[in-house]
């Protein structure tokens, strides 16, 4: 009886001794620190600024006459971003009667010419890469020549993705338009008014 409790504790003897002479291997030890997700920003801008902005106001216009304003459109956040337009209703507002041909109903809309384009390198003029915007709510290629229609007819158009803006891209829009010497003195004293809405949406991913 003796003999197995002798042999028991040089056995635990053994196992301690082997568990005191373990050494530890090479190592080498880094660290990924300061970990940060920050969003980025889409930040559409019209002529400089987020406050509405008019593009054109002309007064005293008669048959014959015509003319272009633009402004700038800048996306001065960090991300790309789609451009969507969408214009308003169009207002047509009859002349107070100042002389015997105002009054009736306003039919400058729907006599007047309009054509809008993206001038995508701001370059002042048509040029390739530029997007001409229809009134039936597609676009078209505006280097053959810009396409116009009657005011009434841009009344809640919208155009989706119409291009991409890089972050820091800037385009111009321009919207000319014109009087055709069809038109007689049932447009006297009328004025037509309407809205433009640019939306910069988040580009979709690749």
């Amino acid at each position: 009886m003796k003999k197995i409790v002798g042999l028991t504790m040089a056995l635990v003897l053994v196992i301690g001794l082997v568990g005191a002479g373990t050494y530890a291997y090479f190592s080498d030890t880094e660290s990924s620190v300061d970990n940060t997700l920050t969003a980025g920003t889409l930040d559409l801008n019209i002529a400089g600024g987020d406050t509405p902005i008019t593009t054109f106001n002309v007064s005293d216009v008669a048959p014959g006459d015509n003319g272009t304003a633009s402004s700038i459109l800048a996306n001065v956040g960090s991300l790309d971003g789609e451009l969507d337009i969408a214009t308003s209703a169009v207002t047509n507002t009859p002349g107070a009667g100042g002389t015997e041909y105002e009054g009736g109903s306003g039919e400058l809309g729907a006599s007047a010419q309009l054509a809008m384009y993206i001038d995508v390198d701001q370059s002042g003029s048509v040029t390739a890469g530029d997007i001409g915007l229809k009134s039936d709510e597609t676009t078209y290629d505006p280097t053959g020549g810009l396409e116009y229609d009657i005011i009434d007819n841009y009344a809640n158009d919208e155009w989706d993705d119409v291009e991409t803006m890089n972050a820091s891209a800037a385009d111009d829009i321009f919207v000319s338009w014109g009087v055709p010497t069809t038109i007689g003195n049932e447009i006297q004293g009328d004025s037509v008014s309407f809205d433009i809405t640019f939306t910069l949406e988040q580009a979709a991913a690749d």
